[in-house]
């Protein structure tokens, strides 16, 4: 049965920045935009690399290694003609604080 973790305080996460967490050992990577909070884990679908130490323009995030680029709404790769998406995490937040699933 799958529960949630307590990753941060909403506000401390910065807009538009991918920001590493953890949840249950497992490295995750979260991006507040200003319609909501987006987690998936912290591993790009091509070689592994972190999506944390990537960029975000839009809802878009461009993994620094070899520049695939998702969509954090969604997890959708966009640009490349490949079926890697993000394994998306659902994200509820109460009373300001960010908690993700495991």
């Amino acid at each position: 049965m799958s529960g949630f973790v307590t990753v941060a305080d909403v506000e401390s996460l910065p807009i538009g920045e991918p920001v590493a967490a953890e949840v249950d050992g497992a490295p995750i990577c979260v991006v507040r935009l200003e319609d909501g909070v987006f987690a998936f884990d912290d591993a790009c679908p091509h070689r592994g690399n972190p999506l944390s130490e990537g960029t975000v323009d839009g809802a878009t995030l461009t993994c620094r290694a070899h520049t695939w680029e998702f969509d954090v709404r969604t997890g959708e790769l966009l640009r490349l003609r490949a079926p890697e998406c993000l394994a998306m995490r659902e994200v509820r937040i109460r009373d300001g604080v960010v908690e993700v699933s495991s």
